[in-house]
């Protein structure tokens, strides 16, 4: 018969962590790291799909196209300001 899981205190979880090696301790901070930067990344893209529904669809060539209009913009006012 399995035995019960038993619960861990956070004051448990970073008693642990402490008797962890330096590079394990690393290995940890990275992996938590990756992992709330990955929740953050999708809560974003899941921000702008909700706040993007019911606007037109833009195609690729259309970001292209404003992207390089952006850049003579730049490149104008950088010739403009003697850079």
């Amino acid at each position: 018969m399995a035995q019960p899981e038993e619960k861990l205190s956070l004051d448990q979880v970073f008693q642990l962590v402490d008797k962890l090696s330096p590079p394990d301790q690393e290995k940890l901070r990275k992996r938590l790291s990756e992992r709330s930067w990955g929740d953050r990344w999708d809560k974003l893209v899941q921000k702008v799909q909700e706040q993007s529904k019911g606007l037109p669809e833009i195609t690729e060539e259309e970001v292209a196209d404003e992207v390089m209009a952006y850049r003579r913009e730049q490149k104008a006012r950088r010739a403009q300001s003697g850079r």
